[in-house]
């Protein structure tokens, strides 16, 4: 798994842009990155993630729930999920993720719409976000 984690609003929303075959160690390091995010940002932090290239998943949810406890952060806010291009696998993970993290997750079209459905979850932001 490739993945670039870095700030789009700074210390507020995070972008995440992640591609390839994901493992629960990469899973887990990734984590621990967002857990550091989480800890110097502005709080509420938001996410948004862009995975348009993910080929393969981890399917044990329980070991997946275990390796992603940046969820349950005191700082962790909306996550906003961008796929242009719809995974099934990806998809159904997210939905699983959802329910057993308990995660507050939106989806979106584009990076665009993403920012657009953040500025209306939290209007903290708004000021920083400005669509085109």
């Amino acid at each position: 798994m490739k993945y670039v984690l870095d700030w789009h609003i700074p210390k507020r929303v995070l972008v995440l842009n992640v591609s390839g075959d994901v493992s629960l160690n990469e899973l887990e390091r990734f984590n621990n990155d967002m857990n550091r995010y989480l800890e110097y940002g502005i709080l509420p932090i938001h996410l948004i993630s862009i995975g348009n290239n993910i080929r393969r998943v981890p399917t044990n949810l329980m070991e997946v729930q275990q390796a992603i406890t940046f969820v349950h952060h005191s700082h962790m806010g909306w996550t906003i999920v961008v796929q242009e291009k719809f995974n099934p696998v990806t998809g159904f993970m997210l939905a699983v993720a959802v329910q057993a993290t308990g995660m507050k997750m939106r989806k979106a079209k584009n990076i665009n719409d993403g920012l657009e459905t953040l500025r209306h979850l939290d209007d903290s932001i708004a000021p920083y976000v400005s669509i085109a």
